[in-house]
């Protein structure tokens, strides 16, 4: 069981099948209408944008059924580790498949608002998952696809520092052959501005 800021994600068997429940749980304060509004939204909203991802060549968990009234989501579970957890020297070449998928994500002008090492799955045949869509978007700005390329890296940087380079290069070279060089070129431009407002921030901080 995994319980985060919004839900709770647990495995549970059904029908002889070991499945993923991700149940958002109620906020004491919220009002009980207005929270039970706000779950069922949310959960809606990111079944949603997984069925439209799945339907369009993007790895994502397969959705077995909804719990609107619960708020709940049974969704396949994928066996194997986070991509944190496989990242080395030896399998840098999951960056360009991950800048295919990212790129796809984005190209069907999706974000996915969490875009981290420890949200993309590696199966036991080494495929590549992306999961958690609660913060995600359907018609996502360029900002926003821009943020997802930006903490991306962050999380690179942070988990195995010498490794960025050589990953963002082989995440681009993925991206840019799915998005094409003219949009892949103002999403850089975009991240490079997010970047510069990172560093002012930290600098006026000081």
């Amino acid at each position: 069981m995994r319980v985060g800021a919004e839900s709770v994600i647990s495995v549970i068997r059904w029908r002889g099948r070991e499945l993923i429940r991700k149940q958002r749980l109620p906020k004491a304060y919220r009002r009980p209408e207005i929270d039970e509004r706000i779950r069922r939204s949310r959960t809606l909203h990111e079944a949603r944008v997984i069925k439209t991802l799945s339907e369009n060549g993007v790895p994502v968990p397969v959705i077995f059924f909804l719990d609107i009234a619960g708020s709940s989501i049974y969704m396949q579970r994928i066996v194997g580790a986070e991509l944190r957890e496989r990242l080395d020297k030896n399998n840098i070449l999951l960056a360009e498949r991950l800048g295919m998928i990212a790129g796809l994500t984005h190209k069907l002008s999706i974000s996915h608002g969490d875009l981290t090492l420890s949200n993309i799955m590696v199966g036991v045949d080494n495929g590549l998952w992306l999961i958690d869509f609660g913060l995600s978007f359907f018609n996502a700005t360029l900002e926003e696809m821009a943020v997802d390329v930006h903490l991306l890296e962050r999380s690179v940087e942070s988990t195995l520092p010498w490794l960025r380079m050589n990953f963002m290069e082989k995440f681009y070279d993925g991206y840019r052959d799915v998005l094409g060089r003219e949009m892949t070129g103002r999403i850089l431009a975009k991240v490079s501005e997010i970047r510069r407002r990172g560093r002012y921030v930290e600098r006026t901080v000081r």
